[in-house]
């Protein structure tokens, strides 16, 4: 297993960053899944995840 931290500030591409990661990995046969650290209300597009078989866990106030 891999593990990759992406961080940043506000609107830097974090989200941008983890989608094209995904597309690729996927496209190539890997797994993927996400865990969500912050305190934002915005979620991840549920196409997108079901479409790449993302598994997508959210850590809130962490």
């Amino acid at each position: 297993m891999k593990l990759v931290s992406i961080s940043g500030t506000f609107e830097s591409g974090k989200t941008t960053a983890i989608k094209s990661l995904i597309t690729i990995l996927s496209g190539r046969g890997f797994r993927c899944a996400v865990i969500v650290n912050e305190d934002g209300k915005e979620t991840y597009d549920p196409d997108f995840i079901h479409q790449h078989q993302v598994t997508v866990e959210y850590l809130r106030g962490g």
